[in-house]
């Protein structure tokens, strides 16, 4: 069969034609549509990296707290002690003052409360200690010493007594001059044998170094 001056092919054997402006354009869009992709998937990434960064680590160490720069406050005396067995109770808070003690006698010895590391001494150096002592009983005998403590032994000691009229708080107060360096100053209030048994308080326990040998109790 020939083919006339106007034939044509069918539609769907004809051949495409685009002109060069549809490609430019088509082109442009898909490298538009890429750098959006591009641009998701580092958003993406970065707040997933910011997220694993923020999150806490449950097996860390707690931060350390923050410090003001000054130094370590000194740490106080560990507590009183009890001596020759007595019963060692909790000091009534009313007018005991700093470092309240209290301890009740009831064997025929001596017996009382000691309290340490008040002070590191110097050689030669005199410290002077005052304390308020009350007793259950009128006309109890107490004795009160200052003395140096090294290792857990004893160096030097001064010691005084005071008879407690009444039961109202008395004043009493003891020096001592150190003797060796690297000792410590500790306090006994003891209730010595003959003494009436009875319970005695203890507080305003104080010791600073002093220049002066004259002392008083009461």
């Amino acid at each position: 069969m020939g083919r006339g001056p106007n034939w044509h092919p069918p539609r769907h054997l004809a051949v495409v034609r685009r002109s060069r402006t549809d490609a430019r354009e088509h082109q442009v869009a898909e490298w538009v549509l890429a750098a959006v992709a591009i641009a998701l998937t580092l958003v993406i990434l970065v707040g997933q990296l910011l997220g694993r960064q923020a999150a806490p680590d449950p097996e860390a160490a707690p931060p350390d707290p923050p410090t003001s720069g000054r130094p370590a406050a000194k740490p106080p005396p560990a507590g009183w002690l009890a001596l020759g067995g007595a019963q060692v109770e909790a000091a009534e808070p009313a007018g005991a003052g700093r470092w309240p003690g209290r301890f009740t006698a009831t064997g025929a010895g001596d017996q009382g409360i000691a309290l340490g590391g008040l002070v590191r001494c110097v050689p030669g150096r005199i410290y002077a200690a005052t304390l308020l002592v009350r007793a259950s009983r009128p006309g109890t005998l107490l004795q009160v010493t200052l003395l140096e403590t090294a290792a857990g032994r004893r160096v030097a000691s001064d010691t005084i007594g005071a008879v407690l009229a009444d039961a109202g708080w008395r004043r009493v107060e003891i020096a001592h001059e150190a003797h060796r360096p690297g000792t410590a100053l500790a306090v006994e209030v003891v209730l010595p044998r003959g003494s009436p048994r009875a319970t005695v308080l203890v507080g305003d326990v104080a010791v600073e170094a002093s220049r002066d040998h004259q002392v008083r109790s009461g």
